[in-house]
């Protein structure tokens, strides 16, 4: 379990959403799940929704943070899956999840996944491109928050060596 966010609406409609690594194969998983009818103290674990997984190359840089943006969106941190130096040259891929902060809209479906991409996104229509990716060229967003006065995304950003990285993130940005 790498990360827990409450929907927006989560006092009227019970759903929270779940950010986890899941093994066999190795892949990063975003579901959503629903409070208990019976107990609304206890989750229902049958009650999953599968939003996203994204199969993982190597047994690190998966991510690991989902929060609700002032928009009421759904941010998604992915790593660029793993090992050093990026060998597969994910983080640079917009056509890949893998290195990117997807921005989807949990508040509905599309015509095959669980959920509609914003139209706003910098990505939506570019050929090649994953209209999900609101940003990329991440090596491991592991935390994330939105300044509650200014609104701006500030991501950090695990990186190689010494040093760590801390970005403002906007629409369309490349992050390295």
């Amino acid at each position: 379990m790498l990360s827990l966010a409450f929907h927006p609406e989560y006092a009227d409609n019970g759903y929270f959403y779940v950010y986890y690594s899941a093994s066999n194969p190795r892949r990063p998983v975003g579901s959503r799940f629903s409070v208990s009818t019976g107990d609304p103290k206890v989750a229902d674990s049958g009650s999953e929704l599968l939003i996203i997984e994204i199969l993982q190359p190597f047994a690190n840089h998966n991510g690991g943070q989902i929060p609700f943006g002032p928009d009421g969106y759904l941010y998604i941190g992915l790593g660029d899956g793993g090992s050093a130096g990026d060998p597969q040259g994910n983080g640079q891929n917009v056509g890949t999840f893998l290195g990117s902060l997807p921005r989807i809209d949990v508040d509905g479906v599309s015509q095959d996944k669980n959920y509609p991409i914003p139209t706003d996104n910098p990505f939506v229509g570019v050929d090649g491109a994953l209209g999900e990716i609101w940003a990329y060229g991440l090596r491991n967003p592991w935390r994330f928050s939105f300044d509650q006065a200014t609104g701006l995304l500030w991501v950090g950003d695990v990186e190689q060596g010494s040093w760590d990285e801390i970005d403002v993130v906007s629409a369309g940005g490349d992050y390295g």
